[in-house]
């Protein structure tokens, strides 16, 4: 479960103080499948990466599955960072150096998981996306659509209770959006993991369990 309780965040900047979220409150239940939708400039990317610790909220709380993710720093970020999330970005952000295995293979290592079992998961996670033939490709020589796929793969191959995804259709065509969002709903589920998305996209709205609005930092009904 993933709950937030009058979460505010402001930034400083060239332009002045910039209040990105105000006052937001809601409750994810467990293997949610769930859209923030607003804007661009809305506060939406600032939501996720308050949820997933990449930004420290200025007040309020945030819980997710028993962790108070505001109150953490250090190390204990780090592991929660590791073992609990995954990360979804609108362009992948691959390893440029690593194969497709070793992308996938990438926070199974960070978690020190056995070799052999390690190995296992990247098969079937490389099955499941559709792109066994391409365990040994470097991201450069992926279309958008399988480099979003493989970015789906590593981030949930640690086996996270949650997966954050930014924007991660706005640079596919919409065929490939639809595949990407669908693999993104039946792997949430499959695994059990509550995937909580920011997004402009349609189909991911249509599809979502529960529908967030955010305007100028705060959540509309």
């Amino acid at each position: 479960m993933i709950e937030l309780d009058g979460v505010t965040k402001i930034f400083q900047s060239g332009r002045g103080r910039v209040q990105a979220l105000s006052d937001v409150s809601f409750l994810l239940p467990e293997a949610a499948f769930a859209a923030v939708v607003g804007k661009s400039g809305s506060g939406k990317s600032t939501l996720l990466a308050c949820i997933g610790g990449l930004e420290s909220p200025d007040s309020g709380s945030i819980l997710c599955f028993g962790t108070p993710v505001h109150r953490l720093g250090g190390r204990q970020l780090s592991l929660f960072q590791r073992r609990l999330v995954g990360f979804v970005f609108q362009r992948g952000n691959l390893l440029s150096y690593l194969t497709v295995s070793e992308n996938i293979g990438f926070p199974m290592t960070l978690n020190r998981v056995d070799a052999k079992e390690c190995k296992k998961r990247i098969d079937e996670l490389l099955d499941r996306i559709g792109l066994a033939s391409a365990a040994g490709a470097m991201p450069h020589e992926l279309s958008g659509g399988e480099a979003q796929r493989v970015a789906l793969a590593r981030a949930i191959a640690h086996h996270p209770k949650m997966l954050l995804a930014d924007e991660p259709t706005a640079n596919l065509d919409s065929a490939t959006g639809r595949e990407v969002t669908a693999l993104m709903r039946e792997m949430g589920k499959d695994f059990g993991c509550t995937v909580f998305m920011a997004t402009h996209d349609t189909e991911i709205v249509d599809a979502a369990d529960t529908v967030l609005y955010l305007r100028d930092g705060r959540l509309r009904h």
